[in-house]
C-alpha cells in the first residue's frame, strides 16, 4: 500500500470530510426512499422516477459537460474567472435543456405534467452542481459538505410534504428541485462574500473557449452515459408500466445512497489532489494518490456488495414498502454487478480524462455503453422484465469499463494494486459464503447478527491496516490518548 504520510497533500483529510458528509446525506436519502415508497403508490412513484430519469439524461446531455470541463481546465490563478465561465455556460445551456423537455412533452413522449416537474428540476440541478463544482475545485470540502447535507435533508422534508399535500409526481419532482436549489445557497453566499465582494467576475473569451474545446466531446459522452444509466427503467416502463419501475428504481436508488455515495466521496477527494500533483509534475505522488483511490474503491465495492448479498432481505424489509421486497430481491444480484462495475468505471478508471487522457476516450466509452445497454434492454426486458433491465444495465457498464482500460494511453494508465484487491475479494467472498450458509443453518435472525459483526470486524481491520478513509490514523490517535489517560 501507499505510504500514508502527507495525508493532506494526498487528499486523506478531504476524503474523510466528503465521506462523512456523504454518509449523512445518504441517511437522509435512504429515509426519503422509505418514506416516499410508503406515502405514494407504485404508479405515482414510478412516474416520479421516469421524470427524474428524463431530467437527468437531458441535464447530462446539455449542461453537465460544463461542470467537468471546469474541473479539467481549472487553474488556481484564474479561479474566479473559471467560476464565472462555469456559471455563464451552465445558464446558457439550460435553454436547450428546457427545449428538449418541451419537445418530449409536445410529442407526447413525456406527459406534460411530468415535463413541468422535470424542467424545474433541471434548472435546480444546474444551480446546485455548478456551485458544488466551484467549491470542490477550490478544495473547499466543508462547503461541499454543507451543501450536500442541506440538499438531502430538504429534499426529504419537502418531498414528504409534497406527497402528503398534493399526492402528485409533479409536486414531488418540484419539491426535490427546491431542495437542490436551497442546498446551493451556502456556496453562493460564500462566493458573494469573497470572490464577488466587488462584483461578479466575468470570464474572458479565452476561458469560455478553453472549456468548450476541452468539453465538447463530453456533451455527447455524458448524454450517452446518462442514457445508459437510465435506459433500463425507461424501456421497462415502455414494455410494462410505471408501477413496475417503482421497486426497480427504489432498489437502484438505495444502492446509490449506500456504497455508490461512498465511491463518489472517494473520487471527489482523491482525484482533485491527484490532478494537483499532476499539474505540479510530481508523478510519484500522482501514482501514490491513485493507488489509494483504487484500493478505497475496491474496498467499497467488495464490502458493499457483500453486505447487500448477505443482508439484502433485512435491509429491503426495513426500508422499502412491503410490496417492493420480492421484486427487489430478484433483481438485486444483477444490479449489484452493474453497480460494482459502475463504481470502477465512473469513479476510478473514468477519471483518467482529468489526468492526461483525451476526453474523446470518455466519448467512445459512453457511446459504446449506451449502444450496448439499449440493445440489451430491448432484447432482454420483453421476456425477463425487471431482471432483464438490470442485466442490460450491467452489460452497458462492462462494455464501457473495458474500453476505458484498454483504450487508455500507456503513459496515463490508472494503476492497479492487484495484491490488495485480491485480498479484499477473498475476504468478501468468504464473508458472503459464511453469511448465506449461516442463514440455512441457524435462521435469519442469528445469521444476520453474526454477519453484521463479521463484516464490521473484517472491514474495520482492512480500513485500519491500510488507513482507508483516514481511519487508521484516527484510530492511532485515539489509542494514543487512551494509553496516556
Amino acid at each position: 500500500m501507499a505510504d500514508t504520510s502527507g495525508k493532506t497533500q494526498s487528499g486523506e483529510s478531504d476524503v474523510l470530510v466528503y465521506l462523512l458528509c456523504r454518509v449523512a446525506a445518504a441517511i437522509f436519502n435512504i429515509v426519503a426512499v422509505a418514506l416516499f415508497t410508503r406515502l405514494s403508490d407504485a404508479h405515482l412513484y414510478g412516474e416520479y422516477l421516469i421524470g427524474f430519469s428524463i431530467c437527468f439524461i437531458v441535464y447530462s446531455l446539455t449542461v453537465q459537460w460544463a461542470v467537468f470541463a471546469h474541473f479539467g481546465t481549472y487553474t488556481q490563478e484564474a479561479a474566479d474567472r473559471f467560476a464565472g465561465s462555469l456559471l455563464v455556460i451552465s445558464a446558457v445551456m439550460t435553454i436547450p435543456a428546457l427545449s428538449v423537455i418541451a419537445v418530449l412533452a409536445a410529442t407526447d413522449t413525456l406527459e406534460i405534467h411530468i415535463a413541468w416537474g422535470s424542467a424545474f428540476l433541471a434548472v435546480c440541478f444546474t444551480a446546485y452542481f455548478a456551485s458544488t463544482e466551484i467549491a470542490r475545485a477550490r478544495l473547499r470540502p466543508g462547503l461541499v459538505a454543507i451543501a450536500t447535507i442541506l440538499r438531502s435533508a430538504l429534499s426529504m422534508l419537502l418531498g414528504c410534504a409534497a406527497l402528503y399535500l398534493f399526492d402528485s409526481p409533479t409536486a414531488l419532482l418540484m419539491a426535490i428541485g427546491i431542495g437542490y436549489a436551497l442546498g446551493a445557497i451556502p456556496i453562493f453566499v460564500f462566493l458573494a462574500r469573497t470572490s464577488w465582494a466587488k462584483g461578479f467576475v466575468w470570464p474572458l473569451k479565452s476561458d469560455v473557449w478553453g472549456m468548450l474545446r476541452y468539453g465538447w466531446p463530453l456533451i455527447f459522452a455524458f448524454g450517452a452515459s446518462a442514457g445508459a444509466l437510465n435506459i433500463d427503467r425507461i424501456v421497462l416502463e415502455h414494455y410494462t408500466n410505471a408501477a413496475s419501475v417503482a421497486p426497480y428504481g427504489a432498489v437502484m436508488d438505495l444502492m446509490k445512497q449506500t456504497f455508490l455515495v461512498l465511491a463518489e466521496a472517494i473520487s471527489a477527494g482523491y482525484i482533485a489532489h491527484a490532478r494537483k500533483h499532476m499539474l505540479n509534475k510530481d508523478e510519484h505522488e500522482v501514482g501514490q494518490v491513485l493507488r489509494r483511490s483504487f484500493i478505497s474503491q475496491v474496498f467499497i465495492v467488495v464490502f458493499g456488495t457483500t453486505a447487500f448479498l448477505v443482508l439484502g432481505r433485512l435491509v429491503f424489509g426495513i426500508i422499502l414498502a412491503p410490496s417492493y421486497v420480492d421484486t427487489a430481491l430478484e433483481i438485486m444480484p444483477f444490479l449489484l454487478i452493474g453497480n460494482a462495475i459502475l463504481i470502477l468505471r465512473a469513479h476510478y478508471f473514468g477519471q483518467i480524462i482529468y489526468l492526461g487522457a483525451s476526453s474523446m476516450l470518455e466519448l467512445i466509452a459512453s457511446v459504446a455503453m449506451v449502444a450496448a445497454a439499449v440493445v440489451a434492454a430491448f432484447m432482454l426486458v420483453p421476456d425477463m422484465g425487471p431482471k432483464g433491465a438490470a442485466f442490460s444495465f450491467a452489460i452497458g457498464q462492462m462494455v464501457a469499463l473495458v474500453i476505458l482500460i484498454v483504450g487508455a494511453p500507456k503513459a496515463a494508465r490508472m494503476p492497479i494494486d492487484w495484491v490488495s484487491a485480491g485480498m479484499l475479494l477473498a475476504a468478501g467472498f468468504s464473508l458472503t459464503v459464511i453469511g448465506l450458509e449461516l442463514q440455512v443453518l441457524i435462521g435469519h435472525l442469528w445469521a444476520n447478527t453474526i454477519s453484521i459483526l463479521l463484516i464490521g470486524i473484517v472491514s474495520a481491520f482492512f480500513a485500519i491496516r491500510w488507513n482507508i478513509f483516514n481511519i487508521g490514523e484516527v484510530a492511532g490517535k485515539l489509542m494514543g490518548k487512551m494509553s496516556r489517560a
